[in-house]
């Protein structure tokens, strides 16, 4: 197997050089010291990856992956900015760019190497899902340009009222706003932590890391370029191609677009409260059952421990019964000693018995957290059989979202 190239462009020869020995056991390197000649071997010797500087004179690295993103040749190319500039806003614009990730100078070659096997794994996931995504079309109903958006709404809240998994509901989702022709990328803030899902190809690092920080800023509409992010408190709503340049388009997407992230955050919000109730369940369920289990094994050695007690009193006190009449004691003191152990004998028979009143309890105690154990599984086997039910009656996640709309 052929190794793959990677295109360094920095005006600095030294970096050129440290980069070449960082990649060289793994990657071919090809190497140009300005964007001009960057711009001419991504060309024509067709790298798989582009590492390129963006404080370069003449043209700067911004301009270079523009231009990339702009020739059909090499507009899929993934792009790895290396910068000395580590701000959001540089970010930002590698990512306005097209860049898929930022690396900052000075680097580690093992950190260099992770983010290139990071793009490779990012670009192999691009391109099947790009080919999954070319045969959905081929197979999708064709839109109609009649088509009511609320019509679309009202059918994607129907599609993902059953629904209980978050891929699912994106991909529902992105039913929608492929019919209107958005790009969109989606980030739910579940349990588990962000998720991320892409109408088109993957979520590249650079785009998730552009996704959180908008969504962090707290704002609900943030406009950049022709991309709009829309957030709500579950979810985040990234459109890449949202049409700026049409003002009517751009106000009804404002409009309609909140009706379905609304109904998509409290869906979010149920399925995180569903797991959370049923990860409960099954945490005491399992200390119900631990508890449980102690308590029989504390009493089992209770009475281990009074019948060893009672046991060894009886053969102590046998023992002085044959012992006494060859002491010479007079008769009081014989009868003495015979009624003090007799008494000691007495006593700790009520002890036992006492213990036994304490056995009984633990008992009870370990009946009630059966009974309790019990119910939280009872309680969990129906969540579970409920969504089993949901899955297999044909509700309405199973069908597409098509745009032949009928509101009335």
């Amino acid at each position: 197997m052929a190794m793959q190239k990677v295109l360094v462009v920095d005006d600095d020869g030294l970096v050129r050089k440290l980069v070449c020995r960082a990649l060289s056991s793994e990657y071919e390197i090809l190497t140009a010291a300005n964007g001009a000649e960057g711009l001419d071997k991504a060309t024509t010797e067709n790298p798989d990856f582009v590492l390129l500087d963006v404080e370069m004179p003449g043209m700067n690295g911004f301009e270079v992956c523009e231009r990339l993103k702009q020739n059909p040749a090499t507009q899929d190319k993934p792009v790895l900015f290396l910068s000395g500039l580590s701000g959001i806003q540089q970010r930002m614009l590698g990512y306005e760019k097209g860049a898929a990730d930022f690396l900052v100078k000075p680097f580690e070659a093992s950190e260099l190497l992770a983010k290139l096997r990071l793009l490779g794994q990012f670009k192999r996931d691009r391109e099947q899902l790009d080919q999954k995504a070319r045969h959905a079309s081929a197979t999708a109903l064709t839109a109609m340009r009649g088509s009511s958006e609320l019509g679309l709404a009202i059918q994607f809240i129907e599609a993902t009222y059953n629904v209980t998994d978050f891929e699912t509901i994106a991909r529902r989702f992105f039913d929608v706003t492929n019919q209107l022709g958005l790009n969109c990328a989606l980030m739910f803030r579940t349990r588990g932590g962000p998720n991320f899902f892409s109408a088109k190809g993957a979520v590249s690092p650079l785009e998730k890391e552009v996704i959180s920080t908008l969504y962090d800023a707290g704002v609900r509409f943030n406009d950049f370029g022709h991309r709009t992010q829309i957030n709500y408190s579950r979810v985040a709503l990234l459109i890449k191609n949202m049409p700026m340049d049409d003002p009517q388009a751009y106000g009804r997407y404002k409009d309609f677009l909140p009706t379905m992230l609304g109904s998509t955050d409290a869906k979010v919000k149920a399925l995180n409260t569903e797991m959370a109730l049923v990860e409960q369940t099954r945490n005491l369920t399992q200390s119900f059952n631990v508890v449980r289990e102690t308590l029989v094994q504390v009493g089992a050695n209770l009475q281990s421990s009074q019948s060893e007690v009672l046991n060894l009193l009886e053969t102590t006190i046998q023992g002085l019964d044959q012992r006494i009449p060859t002491l010479g004691l007079d008769e009081d003191q014989e009868k003495y000693l015979i009624n003090t152990l007799d008494g000691a004998l007495l006593s700790s028979q009520r002890i036992i018995d006492g213990g036994e009143s304490a056995r009984a309890a633990f008992q009870t105690v370990c009946r009630l957290l059966e009974h309790l154990a019990d119910r939280q599984n009872k309680l969990l086997h129906e969540v579970v059989q409920e969504e089993k039910t949901l899955h297999s009656s044909g509700a309405p996640e199973d069908r597409e979202i098509s745009s032949d709309v009928e509101l009335f």
